[in-house]
């Protein structure tokens, strides 16, 4: 117990982040497993080329995660439907923690299990000179597409998920 609290503690004195649009790889909306209670909470998801955070508000960067996963430390990215009885989940490994995550479906899972994937990989491999100017250039095109489209509102109250069967996912 002694260990939650300091994580707590240290989560509340932390200072809001500074993200730039142009390093953000995917975001959105996703159920993350609390660490305490267990029970799945609707969080904004953000994975930029060296973390993954997590926030309470879409596009929340004024205010202090409630996660944030280095994926230097992120051993495995994979389906955990069977782990966790329900659909759609998968979990991210550092070695602290197993983070339980929940999609919508199972194409917006695979979507993230595979960019989660790509950003860990790419942190532990060194591009050429090239590849790192292909690379920034096609995240300029992607940050000024997410500048320029329509956002989709969700509701950003914090909720418990609903509830998925019990059936392996196969």
């Amino acid at each position: 117990m002694d260990f939650l609290r300091k994580k707590v503690d240290s989560l509340r004195g932390q200072q809001p982040i500074e993200v730039n649009i142009t390093t953000v790889r995917k975001e959105g909306w996703i159920y993350k497993e609390s660490a305490t209670v267990r029970q799945y909470r609707k969080r904004w998801m953000v994975l930029t080329p060296e973390k993954l955070y997590s926030f309470t508000k879409e596009r929340g960067y004024n205010e202090p995660p409630t996660e944030e996963i280095d994926l230097k430390l992120c051993g495995t990215v994979k389906s955990a439907d069977d782990l966790t009885n329900r659909l759609y989940t998968f979990t991210v490994q550092v070695p602290e923690r197993n983070f339980f995550l929940m999609a919508s479906s199972d194409a917006e899972r695979n979507e993230w299990v595979a960019a989660i994937g790509r950003a860990t990989t790419e942190n532990r491999r060194v591009r050429s000179y090239s590849e790192e100017r292909d690379y920034q250039d096609q995240q300029a095109i992607q940050a000024a597409t997410r500048a320029n489209g329509p956002t989709a509102s969700a509701d950003a109250d914090e909720h418990e998920a609903p509830r998925r069967g019990g059936t392996r996912f196969q």
